[in-house]
């Protein structure tokens, strides 16, 4: 792979969503705490748990990128170590509220982004990450070797997934995008993919970056 820009530096291991519906909440806090200097988690938990009000929806729900950057706006979110993420797919949410003492509270403005594969790699030339959704497929589940993602495989756009992109390359003639995702370090290239550009342009649904603190 011939690496254009790669912004993983500005980023900690990849993180593990585990089987709960999350992955809006870890990808737009990874692209939350990557805008911030340093690299510490922010708490996943405490965003998603905001999200879900703000949507009025039960837990173990997905959540839309407009709600989450709302979100991030209003109600942003303490450091991880504040409210840790609850990997378990729990049942009892009587005890279930953020900590009354967490801060401080870091609150983030946002930019919709046009959802093409140049756009996402002209706003990575700029060194800003892209958190978006897309559909998956199969093939998505199974990188090969090289952590690449490429398949003819049919659309499926009810599979939908929220990643940060954090770089592109190309091999040959061939475009890719580096995507960081929530599946632990065990997906891919320690939780990164390179994304074929014929793959990943029909499935992008929506983008968007992370502009100024609030």
């Amino acid at each position: 792979m011939c690496v254009a820009k790669d912004l993983r530096p500005n980023f900690g291991p990849a993180r593990d969503q585990d089987p709960r519906p999350t992955c809006m909440a870890f990808a737009a806090s990874d692209a939350h705490a990557g805008a911030r200097p340093g690299w510490e988690p922010l708490s996943v938990e405490w965003v998603y748990y905001y999200a879900l009000k703000r949507d009025g929806v039960e837990p173990h729900q997905g959540v839309h990128l407009a709600t989450m950057l709302a979100t991030l706006r209003a109600d942003g979110q303490p450091v991880e170590t504040l409210w840790p993420y609850i990997a378990e797919l729990f049942t009892d949410f009587t005890a279930w509220q953020p900590p009354r003492a967490a801060n401080p509270i870091f609150r983030r403005d946002s930019q919709p982004a046009i959802a093409t594969v140049a756009s996402i790699i002209g706003h990575l030339d700029r060194n800003d990450p892209v958190l978006f959704t897309m559909s998956i497929s199969p093939a998505f589940y199974r990188p090969d070797q090289d952590g690449i993602v490429t398949s003819a495989e049919s659309l499926m756009p009810k599979r939908v997934h929220a990643l940060v992109a954090v770089g592109h390359g190309t091999r040959g003639t061939d475009h890719f995008i580096l995507v960081r995702n929530s599946w632990g370090e065990a997906w891919g290239l320690s939780g990164h993919a390179w994304i074929h550009s014929t793959y990943l342009e029909p499935r992008l649904l929506v983008a968007a970056t992370m502009t100024g603190e609030r």
